[in-house]
Protein backbone atom coordinates (compact mmCIF):
# COMPACT_ATOMS: atom_id res chain seq x y z
CA UNK A 1 0.00 0.00 0.00
CA UNK A 2 1.36 3.41 -0.97
CA UNK A 3 1.02 5.88 1.89
CA UNK A 4 0.93 9.67 1.75
CA UNK A 5 0.04 12.57 4.03
CA UNK A 6 -3.45 12.71 2.53
CA UNK A 7 -4.08 9.00 3.13
CA UNK A 8 -2.72 9.12 6.71
CA UNK A 9 -4.96 12.06 7.59
CA UNK A 10 -7.96 10.38 5.98
CA UNK A 11 -7.42 7.22 8.06
CA UNK A 12 -7.09 9.22 11.30
CA UNK A 13 -10.19 11.33 10.58
CA UNK A 14 -12.23 8.19 9.96
CA UNK A 15 -11.27 6.79 13.35
CA UNK A 16 -10.97 9.93 15.51
CA UNK A 17 -13.42 12.31 13.85
CA UNK A 18 -13.32 14.91 11.10
CA UNK A 19 -11.99 17.60 13.47
CA UNK A 20 -9.28 15.32 14.88
CA UNK A 21 -6.27 17.17 16.26
CA UNK A 22 -4.05 14.15 15.68
CA UNK A 23 -4.88 14.13 11.95
CA UNK A 24 -3.72 17.74 11.71
CA UNK A 25 -0.68 17.02 13.87
CA UNK A 26 0.79 14.75 11.18
CA UNK A 27 2.36 17.32 8.86
CA UNK A 28 4.73 15.25 6.71
CA UNK A 29 5.10 11.68 5.48
CA UNK A 30 8.53 10.64 4.18
CA UNK A 31 10.51 7.51 3.34
CA UNK A 32 13.56 6.87 5.51
CA UNK A 33 15.68 3.75 4.98
CA UNK A 34 17.49 4.36 8.30
CA UNK A 35 14.28 3.44 10.17
CA UNK A 36 13.43 -0.23 10.53
CA UNK A 37 9.64 0.22 10.47
CA UNK A 38 8.25 3.71 11.24
CA UNK A 39 8.44 6.64 13.66
CA UNK A 40 6.70 9.94 14.45
CA UNK A 41 8.63 12.89 15.86
CA UNK A 42 7.63 16.00 17.77
CA UNK A 43 7.07 18.01 14.58
CA UNK A 44 4.49 15.50 13.33
CA UNK A 45 6.84 13.98 10.75
CA UNK A 46 5.92 10.37 10.00
CA UNK A 47 8.94 8.52 8.59
CA UNK A 48 8.68 4.96 7.32
CA UNK A 49 10.76 2.22 5.79
CA UNK A 50 9.43 1.63 2.28
CA UNK A 51 10.35 -2.06 2.34
CA UNK A 52 8.42 -2.63 5.58
CA UNK A 53 5.39 -0.73 4.29
CA UNK A 54 5.31 -2.52 0.93
CA UNK A 55 5.42 -5.91 2.64
CA UNK A 56 3.21 -5.41 5.69
CA UNK A 57 0.89 -2.39 5.23
CA UNK A 58 -1.70 -3.77 2.85
CA UNK A 59 -4.83 -1.88 3.92
CA UNK A 60 -6.02 1.23 5.78
CA UNK A 61 -6.48 -0.77 8.97
CA UNK A 62 -2.79 -1.72 8.94
CA UNK A 63 -1.82 1.91 8.45
CA UNK A 64 -4.05 2.94 11.36
CA UNK A 65 -2.33 0.38 13.61
CA UNK A 66 1.12 1.55 12.57
CA UNK A 67 0.43 5.27 13.18
CA UNK A 68 -1.52 4.65 16.38
CA UNK A 69 1.20 2.42 17.76
CA UNK A 70 3.65 5.32 17.55
CA UNK A 71 1.23 7.81 19.15
CA UNK A 72 0.48 5.57 22.13
CA UNK A 73 4.08 5.21 23.32
CA UNK A 74 4.24 8.78 24.71
CA UNK A 75 0.66 8.44 25.98
CA UNK A 76 1.75 5.55 28.22
CA UNK A 77 4.99 7.36 29.23
CA UNK A 78 6.94 4.27 28.11
CA UNK A 79 10.11 6.34 27.69
CA UNK A 80 10.57 6.27 31.50
CA UNK A 81 11.47 2.56 31.47
CA UNK A 82 14.93 1.17 30.80
CA UNK A 83 15.95 0.44 27.22
CA UNK A 84 15.79 -3.35 27.31
CA UNK A 85 14.16 -5.94 25.10
CA UNK A 86 11.68 -7.07 27.75
CA UNK A 87 10.76 -3.45 28.56
CA UNK A 88 10.02 -2.81 24.88
CA UNK A 89 8.08 -6.07 24.48
CA UNK A 90 5.93 -5.27 27.55
CA UNK A 91 5.21 -1.74 26.31
CA UNK A 92 4.33 -2.95 22.82
CA UNK A 93 2.16 -5.79 24.16
CA UNK A 94 -0.06 -3.31 26.00
CA UNK A 95 -0.20 -0.87 23.08
CA UNK A 96 -1.00 -3.58 20.53
CA UNK A 97 -3.74 -4.96 22.79
CA UNK A 98 -5.32 -1.50 23.14
CA UNK A 99 -5.27 -0.99 19.36
CA UNK A 100 -6.61 -4.50 18.64
CA UNK A 101 -9.31 -4.56 21.31
CA UNK A 102 -10.42 -0.96 21.84
CA UNK A 103 -10.07 0.08 18.18
CA UNK A 104 -11.12 -3.29 16.75
CA UNK A 105 -12.97 -1.92 13.73
CA UNK A 106 -10.28 0.53 12.66
CA UNK A 107 -7.43 -1.99 13.14
CA UNK A 108 -9.37 -5.01 11.81
CA UNK A 109 -8.76 -6.69 15.16
CA UNK A 110 -5.04 -5.98 15.05
CA UNK A 111 -4.60 -7.31 11.51
CA UNK A 112 -1.08 -5.88 11.23
CA UNK A 113 0.06 -7.51 14.47
CA UNK A 114 -1.50 -10.87 13.57
CA UNK A 115 0.42 -10.90 10.29
CA UNK A 116 3.70 -9.66 11.73
CA UNK A 117 4.10 -11.81 14.88
CA UNK A 118 3.85 -15.59 15.43
CA UNK A 119 0.97 -16.78 17.62
CA UNK A 120 3.03 -18.72 20.18
CA UNK A 121 5.64 -18.03 22.80
CA UNK A 122 6.80 -14.60 23.91
CA UNK A 123 6.01 -12.94 20.54
CA UNK A 124 2.43 -14.16 20.93
CA UNK A 125 1.88 -11.48 23.59
CA UNK A 126 2.26 -8.87 20.84
CA UNK A 127 -0.89 -9.85 18.94
CA UNK A 128 -4.52 -10.93 19.42
CA UNK A 129 -5.85 -14.47 18.79
CA UNK A 130 -2.60 -16.16 19.84
CA UNK A 131 -2.47 -19.82 20.85
CA UNK A 132 -1.26 -19.45 24.43
CA UNK A 133 -3.33 -22.02 26.34
CA UNK A 134 -0.33 -24.25 27.16
CA UNK A 135 2.22 -21.48 27.36
CA UNK A 136 3.85 -20.15 30.52
CA UNK A 137 2.67 -16.75 29.26
CA UNK A 138 -1.00 -17.79 29.21
CA UNK A 139 -1.97 -15.93 32.39
CA UNK A 140 -0.24 -12.78 31.18
CA UNK A 141 -2.05 -13.09 27.87
CA UNK A 142 -5.38 -13.42 29.66
CA UNK A 143 -4.71 -10.15 31.47
CA UNK A 144 -4.31 -8.46 28.09
CA UNK A 145 -7.17 -10.00 26.15
CA UNK A 146 -9.65 -11.68 28.52
CA UNK A 147 -13.10 -10.09 28.72
CA UNK A 148 -13.52 -11.34 32.28
CA UNK A 149 -13.93 -8.78 35.08
CA UNK A 150 -12.17 -11.09 37.57
CA UNK A 151 -8.66 -9.72 37.04
CA UNK A 152 -7.11 -6.88 38.98
CA UNK A 153 -5.67 -3.93 37.07
CA UNK A 154 -2.00 -4.04 36.10
CA UNK A 155 0.58 -1.62 34.78
CA UNK A 156 3.41 -1.66 32.25
CA UNK A 157 5.91 -1.83 35.11
CA UNK A 158 4.20 -4.90 36.56
CA UNK A 159 4.16 -6.58 33.16
CA UNK A 160 7.90 -5.91 32.75
CA UNK A 161 8.65 -7.49 36.14
CA UNK A 162 6.46 -10.49 35.31
CA UNK A 163 8.25 -11.10 32.01
CA UNK A 164 11.64 -10.86 33.72
CA UNK A 165 10.59 -13.64 36.10
CA UNK A 166 9.08 -15.84 33.37
CA UNK A 167 12.08 -15.52 31.04
CA UNK A 168 14.95 -15.66 33.54
CA UNK A 169 15.92 -19.22 32.52
CA UNK A 170 15.20 -18.68 28.84
CA UNK A 171 17.57 -17.58 26.11
CA UNK A 172 15.69 -14.90 24.23
CA UNK A 173 15.85 -14.56 20.48
CA UNK A 174 15.63 -11.05 19.08
CA UNK A 175 12.09 -9.97 18.25
CA UNK A 176 11.66 -7.25 15.64
CA UNK A 177 9.22 -4.71 17.04
CA UNK A 178 6.93 -2.41 15.10
CA UNK A 179 7.63 1.29 15.47
CA UNK A 180 10.57 3.16 16.92
CA UNK A 181 12.35 2.13 20.10
CA UNK A 182 15.23 3.71 21.96
CA UNK A 183 17.71 1.00 20.93
CA UNK A 184 17.33 2.12 17.30
CA UNK A 185 17.87 5.76 18.18
CA UNK A 186 14.31 6.96 18.02
CA UNK A 187 11.86 6.36 20.80
CA UNK A 188 13.37 7.58 24.00
CA UNK A 189 14.47 10.95 22.73
CA UNK A 190 11.39 11.65 20.67
CA UNK A 191 8.85 10.50 23.24
CA UNK A 192 10.49 12.32 26.10
CA UNK A 193 10.59 15.49 23.99
CA UNK A 194 6.85 15.57 23.33
CA UNK A 195 5.72 18.77 25.12
CA UNK A 196 2.91 18.57 27.66
CA UNK A 197 0.62 20.81 25.61
CA UNK A 198 0.91 18.46 22.64
CA UNK A 199 0.34 15.35 24.74
CA UNK A 200 -2.74 16.97 26.31
CA UNK A 201 -4.29 17.67 22.90
CA UNK A 202 -3.57 14.14 21.67
CA UNK A 203 -5.02 12.71 24.91
CA UNK A 204 -8.22 14.77 24.48
CA UNK A 205 -8.60 13.40 20.94
CA UNK A 206 -8.16 9.80 22.09
CA UNK A 207 -10.42 10.18 25.11
CA UNK A 208 -13.18 11.51 22.87
CA UNK A 209 -12.72 8.59 20.48
CA UNK A 210 -13.32 5.96 23.19
CA UNK A 211 -16.28 7.72 24.84
CA UNK A 212 -19.03 5.23 25.52
CA UNK A 213 -16.85 2.15 24.95
CA UNK A 214 -16.84 1.11 28.60
CA UNK A 215 -19.99 -0.98 28.67
CA UNK A 216 -19.89 -4.53 30.03
CA UNK A 217 -20.70 -5.91 26.57
CA UNK A 218 -18.30 -3.72 24.65
CA UNK A 219 -16.49 -6.82 23.39
CA UNK A 220 -13.09 -6.32 24.95
CA UNK A 221 -11.33 -6.36 28.29
CA UNK A 222 -12.73 -3.62 30.55
CA UNK A 223 -9.41 -3.82 32.38
CA UNK A 224 -7.63 -2.91 29.15
CA UNK A 225 -9.86 0.12 28.63
CA UNK A 226 -9.28 1.21 32.23
CA UNK A 227 -5.54 0.94 31.67
CA UNK A 228 -5.83 3.02 28.50
CA UNK A 229 -7.95 5.69 30.18
CA UNK A 230 -5.54 5.92 33.12
CA UNK A 231 -2.70 6.49 30.65
CA UNK A 232 -4.65 9.30 29.01
CA UNK A 233 -5.41 10.94 32.35
CA UNK A 234 -1.74 11.61 32.94
CA UNK A 235 -1.85 13.95 29.95
CA UNK A 236 -5.11 15.73 30.69
CA UNK A 237 -4.90 19.15 32.29
CA UNK A 238 -6.54 20.08 35.58
CA UNK A 239 -9.30 22.52 34.72
CA UNK A 240 -7.87 26.02 35.08
CA UNK A 241 -11.35 27.55 35.38
CA UNK A 242 -12.01 25.50 38.52
CA UNK A 243 -8.60 26.23 40.02
CA UNK A 244 -9.02 30.00 39.51
CA UNK A 245 -11.57 29.91 42.34
CA UNK A 246 -8.90 28.71 44.77
CA UNK A 247 -6.19 31.27 44.12
CA UNK A 248 -4.73 32.80 47.27
CA UNK A 249 -2.81 36.04 47.83
CA UNK A 250 -0.76 34.28 50.52
CA UNK A 251 1.25 32.29 47.96
CA UNK A 252 2.75 33.57 44.73
CA UNK A 253 2.95 31.47 41.60
CA UNK A 254 2.54 32.56 38.01
CA UNK A 255 -1.23 32.95 38.12
CA UNK A 256 -2.38 36.43 37.22
CA UNK A 257 -5.75 37.80 38.18
CA UNK A 258 -6.98 40.76 36.13
CA UNK A 259 -9.46 43.26 37.50
CA UNK A 260 -10.23 46.98 37.31
CA UNK A 261 -9.85 49.49 40.14
CA UNK A 262 -12.32 52.35 40.27
CA UNK A 263 -10.89 55.83 40.73
CA UNK A 264 -11.96 59.46 40.40
CA UNK A 265 -9.89 61.77 38.20
CA UNK A 266 -10.17 65.46 37.44
CA UNK A 267 -10.27 66.53 33.79
CA UNK A 268 -11.53 69.51 31.73
CA UNK A 269 -13.24 66.95 29.46
CA UNK A 270 -16.40 65.16 30.68
CA UNK A 271 -15.37 61.58 29.96
CA UNK A 272 -17.34 59.83 32.73
CA UNK A 273 -18.77 62.78 34.73
CA UNK A 274 -20.08 62.36 38.27
CA UNK A 275 -23.73 62.89 39.18
CA UNK A 276 -22.80 66.29 40.64
CA UNK A 277 -21.26 67.36 37.32
CA UNK A 278 -24.33 66.18 35.43
CA UNK A 279 -26.62 68.19 37.73
CA UNK A 280 -24.49 71.31 37.14
CA UNK A 281 -24.60 70.80 33.38
CA UNK A 282 -28.40 70.34 33.52
CA UNK A 283 -28.73 73.65 35.38
CA UNK A 284 -26.74 75.45 32.69
CA UNK A 285 -23.47 75.69 34.64
CA UNK A 286 -20.36 74.37 32.89
CA UNK A 287 -17.74 73.26 35.44
CA UNK A 288 -14.14 74.16 34.66
CA UNK A 289 -13.12 70.60 35.63
CA UNK A 290 -15.09 67.38 35.70
CA UNK A 291 -14.80 64.59 38.26
CA UNK A 292 -14.56 61.59 35.96
CA UNK A 293 -15.17 58.09 37.38
CA UNK A 294 -12.78 55.78 35.57
CA UNK A 295 -11.39 52.29 36.09
CA UNK A 296 -7.77 51.26 35.79
CA UNK A 297 -6.79 47.72 34.71
CA UNK A 298 -4.74 46.03 37.43
CA UNK A 299 -2.88 42.73 37.63
CA UNK A 300 -2.42 40.85 40.87
CA UNK A 301 -0.07 37.88 41.25
CA UNK A 302 -1.60 34.93 43.09
CA UNK A 303 -0.93 31.26 43.64
CA UNK A 304 -2.34 27.87 44.54
CA UNK A 305 -1.74 26.16 47.87
CA UNK A 306 -1.69 22.52 46.70
CA UNK A 307 -1.14 19.73 49.24
CA UNK A 308 -0.23 16.39 47.63
CA UNK A 309 -0.46 13.13 49.57
CA UNK A 310 2.86 11.23 49.31
CA UNK A 311 2.24 8.66 52.04
CA UNK A 312 3.19 5.04 51.43
CA UNK A 313 -0.34 4.02 50.43
CA UNK A 314 -0.38 6.28 47.35
CA UNK A 315 2.89 5.15 45.75
CA UNK A 316 1.14 3.29 42.93
CA UNK A 317 -0.86 6.38 41.97
CA UNK A 318 1.83 9.03 42.19
CA UNK A 319 3.06 8.69 38.58
CA UNK A 320 -0.46 9.33 37.29
CA UNK A 321 -1.03 12.27 39.62
CA UNK A 322 2.35 13.81 38.87
CA UNK A 323 1.58 13.44 35.18
CA UNK A 324 -1.61 15.46 35.63
CA UNK A 325 0.04 18.08 37.88
CA UNK A 326 2.92 18.50 35.44
CA UNK A 327 0.49 20.32 33.12
CA UNK A 328 0.48 23.12 35.69
CA UNK A 329 4.25 23.53 35.82
CA UNK A 330 4.12 26.76 33.80
CA UNK A 331 1.76 28.29 36.36
CA UNK A 332 2.56 26.64 39.70
CA UNK A 333 6.13 27.06 40.94
CA UNK A 334 5.86 25.04 44.16
CA UNK A 335 3.49 22.84 46.14
CA UNK A 336 3.38 21.01 49.47
CA UNK A 337 3.96 17.28 49.91
CA UNK A 338 2.39 15.75 53.00
CA UNK A 339 2.64 12.47 54.88
CA UNK A 340 3.05 12.98 58.65
CA UNK A 341 4.97 16.15 57.78
CA UNK A 342 4.57 18.90 55.18
CA UNK A 343 7.47 19.64 52.86
CA UNK A 344 7.38 22.43 50.27
CA UNK A 345 8.95 21.42 46.96
CA UNK A 346 9.25 22.87 43.49
CA UNK A 347 7.05 21.65 40.68
CA UNK A 348 10.24 20.99 38.72
CA UNK A 349 11.53 18.57 41.37
CA UNK A 350 8.16 16.86 41.64
CA UNK A 351 8.02 16.19 37.90
CA UNK A 352 11.52 14.68 38.19
CA UNK A 353 10.19 12.32 40.86
CA UNK A 354 12.04 13.85 43.82
CA UNK A 355 9.77 13.01 46.76
CA UNK A 356 10.28 13.46 50.52
CA UNK A 357 7.95 11.44 52.72
CA UNK A 358 7.69 9.88 56.18
CA UNK A 359 5.42 7.17 54.63
CA UNK A 360 2.76 7.68 57.33
CA UNK A 361 -0.16 10.04 56.87
CA UNK A 362 -2.43 12.43 58.73
CA UNK A 363 -4.30 15.65 57.98
CA UNK A 364 -3.05 17.39 61.13
CA UNK A 365 0.18 18.38 59.40
CA UNK A 366 -1.85 20.06 56.63
CA UNK A 367 -3.89 21.96 59.21
CA UNK A 368 -0.74 23.21 60.98
CA UNK A 369 0.74 24.30 57.65
CA UNK A 370 -2.41 26.17 56.60
CA UNK A 371 -2.68 27.92 59.97
CA UNK A 372 1.00 28.88 59.97
CA UNK A 373 0.84 30.30 56.44
CA UNK A 374 -2.64 31.80 56.96
CA UNK A 375 -3.98 30.34 53.72
CA UNK A 376 -7.63 31.20 53.16
CA UNK A 377 -7.94 28.60 50.37
CA UNK A 378 -6.22 25.28 49.66
CA UNK A 379 -6.37 22.25 47.38
CA UNK A 380 -5.80 18.78 48.86
CA UNK A 381 -5.00 15.79 46.61
CA UNK A 382 -5.25 12.53 48.53
CA UNK A 383 -6.72 9.04 48.74
CA UNK A 384 -8.66 10.36 51.75
CA UNK A 385 -7.35 7.79 54.23
CA UNK A 386 -6.30 10.06 57.12
CA UNK A 387 -7.74 11.99 60.06
CA UNK A 388 -7.66 15.47 61.58
CA UNK A 389 -8.11 16.41 65.24
CA UNK A 390 -11.31 18.24 66.22
CA UNK A 391 -9.31 21.12 67.72
CA UNK A 392 -7.45 21.81 64.46
CA UNK A 393 -10.67 21.45 62.47
CA UNK A 394 -12.26 24.15 64.66
CA UNK A 395 -9.32 26.50 64.07
CA UNK A 396 -9.60 26.06 60.31
CA UNK A 397 -13.34 26.69 60.49
CA UNK A 398 -12.74 29.88 62.48
CA UNK A 399 -10.28 31.04 59.79
CA UNK A 400 -13.00 30.59 57.16
CA UNK A 401 -10.89 28.11 55.17
CA UNK A 402 -12.26 27.02 51.80
CA UNK A 403 -10.85 23.83 50.24
CA UNK A 404 -11.14 21.70 47.14
CA UNK A 405 -10.37 18.06 47.90
CA UNK A 406 -9.40 15.91 44.91
CA UNK A 407 -9.60 12.17 45.55
CA UNK A 408 -8.17 9.20 43.67
CA UNK A 409 -7.96 5.43 44.25
CA UNK A 410 -11.74 5.20 43.84
CA UNK A 411 -12.44 7.02 47.12
CA UNK A 412 -15.61 9.14 47.05
CA UNK A 413 -15.74 10.78 50.47
CA UNK A 414 -13.41 12.65 52.81
CA UNK A 415 -15.32 13.75 55.90
CA UNK A 416 -12.45 15.77 57.38
CA UNK A 417 -12.30 18.18 54.46
CA UNK A 418 -15.90 17.90 53.21
CA UNK A 419 -16.86 20.49 55.88
CA UNK A 420 -14.55 23.05 54.19
CA UNK A 421 -15.58 22.68 50.56
CA UNK A 422 -16.19 20.43 47.57
CA UNK A 423 -14.83 16.88 47.36
CA UNK A 424 -14.36 15.63 43.79
CA UNK A 425 -12.67 12.79 41.94
CA UNK A 426 -9.47 13.36 39.96
CA UNK A 427 -11.26 12.54 36.69
CA UNK A 428 -13.79 15.30 37.42
CA UNK A 429 -11.15 18.02 37.23
CA UNK A 430 -9.35 16.79 34.12
CA UNK A 431 -10.07 18.33 30.76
Amino acid sequence: MKISLEIVREVLKESLGFDSFVAGFITEVVEDSAIQTASINIEGRLAYNSGFVEKHITCKEDLFSLVFHELLHPMFCHFIYEDGELENIAADSIINAVISEVYTEYSRNGNLFRKFYPDRGLPGLLRPTSEMSRSKYSKVYERLYSQSDEHDSFTTGELIQTLKILTQSERLSTIVLIGSHSHDGNAAGQQAAFPNELLSKIAEDLKRSVAGKGGRHAGFSSELLDLFMEALKTHLSIKKVLLQKFLTKRKLDRFREYFRVQRVGVSPIPLYPSKRDLVLLASGFYPGYFHNHTSKPTIEEKGLAIYLDVSGSVNDYLPKIIGVLSKLKNSVTSLFLFSNIVVETTMEDLVKGKIRTSYGTDFNCIAHSIIERRFEKAIIISDGYADMSEELAKQLKTMGLITLTILFDGTTTCEDFAKFGDVVNLSDVCE
